[in-house]
Parts: C-alpha cells; sequence; structure tokens
C-alpha cells in the first residue's frame, strides 16, 4: 500500500470510531431519560396486580446456535420484577416504539424452581423436572444497536438491586 492510501484508510477507521461513539452517547443519553423503561414497566404494573414492592427492570439474554457451518443468534428480552423470594419475568418484544408481551408472565419463587444456575452475567432458571425456564442478564447500560438490540435503557440502581436479589434467591432455591 502506498502512504497516501494508508492515510486514507486510518482516517476512514478514525471518523467511524467518532460515528460510533457520538451514536453511542446519544443512545446512553436517551437510555437515561427513561422512556423505554417506563414502557416496560407499564407491561408489569398490567400484567403484575401487587407490583408495588418490586423493583421493575429490562433483562436480556443472546445465545448462539450453531448447524452445520451456521451459526444464528437468538435475542431474549425480558420485563422483571423481583423483591425478596419471588421474581416475576414476561417476555416483551419491541417494535414500532411501542413494548408488547406474550403470555402472561410467571412468578418464580423457590417452591416452583429446582436450581438457578450462573454463567458469566447470566442466570438460568430451572424448574422442578430440570427443565430450563428461561435465563437473563440485567445489565446496568442497554443502548440500541440494531433491530435486534432495540432498547436504550440505563438502569444502574435496578441493576445493583437485582445482583443484590440473585445472591440471595440463589441461596434460597439451591439451598
Amino acid at each position: 500500500m502506498e502512504p497516501k492510501q494508508i492515510i486514507l484508510v486510518a482516517a476512514f477507521i478514525a471518523v467511524a470510531v467518532v460515528v460510533f461513539l457520538i451514536k453511542e452517547a446519544i443512545n446512553k443519553k436517551k437510555g437515561e431519560s427513561g422512556e423505554d423503561l417506563a414502557k416496560v414497566r407499564r407491561v408489569v404494573e398490567k400484567l403484575l396486580p401487587d407490583h408495588s414492592g418490586y423493583t421493575i427492570a429490562y433483562a436480556s439474554y443472546m445465545t448462539d446456535q450453531s448447524v452445520g457451518n451456521r451459526i444464528t443468534k437468538y435475542y431474549y428480552h425480558y420485563a422483571i420484577a423481583f423483591k425478596p423470594g419471588a421474581l416475576f419475568v414476561v417476555p416483551i418484544k419491541y417494535n414500532g416504539g411501542e413494548v408488547s408481551y406474550q403470555g402472561s408472565g410467571a412468578l418464580l419463587t423457590k417452591d416452583n424452581l429446582g436450581r438457578l444456575k450462573t454463567t458469566g452475567d447470566s442466570c438460568a432458571f430451572f424448574d422442578k423436572d430440570g427443565k430450563e425456564l428461561c435465563a437473563f442478564c440485567v445489565y446496568a447500560s442497554n443502548t440500541r444497536q440494531d433491530k435486534y438490540q432495540p432498547f436504550n435503557i440505563q438502569q444502574k440502581e435496578q441493576a445493583e438491586a437485582y445482583k443484590a436479589f440473585l445472591k440471595e434467591f440463589i441461596g434460597q432455591v439451591n439451598g
């Protein structure tokens, strides 16, 4: 490569990085407004009659599944609400700026869970028969990346509260 080409490639990369950082900062600011988290909160309030004692948060999970040479990524999004001894989970979707939900949600307690298993940031929840019900992470910062990661949610307090809740909940369920 000639020096002129190297300079052009370096300039292109620098511009791409700056554009990404600006986009990320804008999405973080949008998340701080609380608009998307409010939509998640409305889902829980609609489905969980006694939601006032719960902390409400957004949770997500991404997994890879490979078939032959092809790898497919699957994205899952949840509205969750938790308080000591109980976790309410409902799958959600984001489309056209609106949050919709699937089903009526599930209230998970030590009475209907068999075990919990943590891997990295995520936790998987299993029923009494050992069947995985769901798995997810609660991150403090979530920014819209594409149609598969559509939320701008900043939830530092909720993420910290979930970490403390999960530690206690694992002890209750796993014994």
